[in-house]
């Protein structure tokens, strides 16, 4: 029969397909939309049970409150029972500020360390968790038990026990966190492989140690409160550590205050590195911050040898007029292949020709021997000509040749701007009266 004569007949061509392929197709929709199909013939009736992925999603645009979530959801996991998964997605019903803690409403999310567990207990390999995005995170309670569980992403939950353990997973091997509270004393991670924490905040009164010997690539960006203090990561290759977020509290701008980290060391009075000891062995690496930020220039005091980097890029921290922060990395990474260097603009950067210091003074000659690429980034319209030639003499001073050396423009972030707007713009029938 060709196709004409089956669409003419009103042949249903999708239920000739095998009932797996219907359920790799079944688990991209949200479970309540999945469900649905069942009502479509006899043989969908049962279909979604098989689902290989369960998306646990409810957004108010289809359930008008939590409990109508929490139903639903409890009632599909009594019908479908401990079928394995391979994936799921357990996501919060979102509250808002004029919802969670009514009187006369119910706290939402009850069942959420619940919907978790069934996870786990259907031996799913892939598990994304999403809080409340709305006020604070959703508390993770739930011990994390599994000898499934490769794959773990968590957006909007908080963590406030002592020590976080993931030794009950043995074959978990990344783990992302998103916008996460880590209200925790430390975080142990045997297993794991790929660690990215983004946005994420600790304690500002401590250090947050991290335990995760088997790293190959790690993440750390825009996170808030102190920089968590990374233990040994021998097999690390990649890495990128973002402390540009305003909330980073590793600041000093310069203060007489005896219990400050930036003037006397961590800990006070003694000093260990906080990141750089443990990312010397990366490949690749990539570091940014703020201006305030010490703790890559008090990290490079310990003076660690990157002995198996061969691509860096270094945003912002490098931008001091003695460079000496650039001059230390070109002497401790013998096998340097490729250099990247962005320049953006700050309160500090802008009066560049006037820094603490005149000149770069290095206490021996040294060489890259290895490094074959240089870019210069540079933010549009950011006025650092004598600056960007300092850097230059420096590298023709190690045996780079102008020839090496590139110079990128960057474009310029976005400025928000307030604008006067009428009121008539938003309504009509304005008059100027209350």
């Amino acid at each position: 029969m060709n196709n004409k004569a089956a669409a003419a007949r009103g042949a249903d061509r999708i239920s000739d397909l095998p009932d797996a392929l219907l359920q790799d197709v079944l688990s991209l929709l949200p479970a309540d939309q999945a469900v649905q199909t069942s009502v479509l013939a006899r043989r969908w009736r049962h279909l979604w049970k098989g689902m290989p992925a369960l998306r646990l999603v409810g957004p108010k645009t289809r359930f008008a409150t939590a409990q109508d979530f929490d139903r639903f959801v409890n009632r599909l996991i009594a019908v479908r029972g401990h079928l394995p998964l391979v994936s799921c997605e357990v996501e919060a019903y979102l509250t808002w500020d004029d919802y969670a803690g009514e009187p006369e409403e119910p706290e939402p999310n009850l069942y959420f360390d619940s919907w978790i567990q069934y996870a786990l207990a259907c031996k799913v390999q892939v598990l994304k968790v999403v809080g409340d995005v709305v006020g604070c995170e959703s508390e993770l309670i739930v011990p994390l038990i599994s000898q499934h569980l490769v794959n773990l992403d968590v957006h909007h939950v908080c963590m406030e026990k002592d020590s976080v353990d993931f030794s009950s997973c043995p074959v978990l091997e990344e783990l992302k966190m998103k916008e996460c509270g880590l209200w925790v004393r430390s975080m142990s991670f045997p297993s794991l492989k790929r660690l990215f924490l983004t946005e994420c905040n600790f304690p500002v009164d401590r250090r947050v140690s991290i335990s995760a010997p088997g790293i190959v690539s790690l993440r750390l960006l825009q996170c808030g409160g102190k920089t968590p203090l990374l233990e040994s990561m021998p097999l690390l290759e990649t890495a990128s550590i973002d402390l540009s977020r305003y909330e980073c509290k590793d600041k000093c701008g310069g203060c007489t205050d005896e219990s400050c980290e930036g003037c006397h060391g961590y800990p006070v009075g003694s000093y260990r590195s906080v990141l750089l000891n443990v990312l010397s062995n990366a490949i690749n690496l990539e570091l940014k911050d703020q201006p305030e930020v010490y703790i890559y220039k008090r990290d490079l005091e310990c003076c660690p040898i990157f002995g198996r980097l061969k691509t860096l890029l270094l945003d912002m921290w490098c931008r001091h007029v003695d460079m000496h922060a650039l001059v230390l990395f070109l002497q401790h990474t013998p096998i340097l292949e490729k250099l990247t260097l962005q320049l953006r603009s700050d309160k500090n950067l802008l009066c560049a020709g006037r820094g603490e210091r005149k000149h770069v003074r290095i206490g021996q000659s040294f060489s890259c021997a290895h490094l074959k690429e240089v870019s210069i980034e540079c933010e549009e319209k950011l006025r650092v000509q004598d600056k960007v030639r300092q850097i230059v003499k420096i590298l023709n001073r190690s045996g780079i040749l102008k020839e090496q050396i590139t110079f990128k423009k960057l474009p310029r972030p976005e400025v928000y701007r307030l604008v006067a707007v009428s009121p008539r713009a938003f309504d009509d029938n304005w008059s100027g009266g209350e």
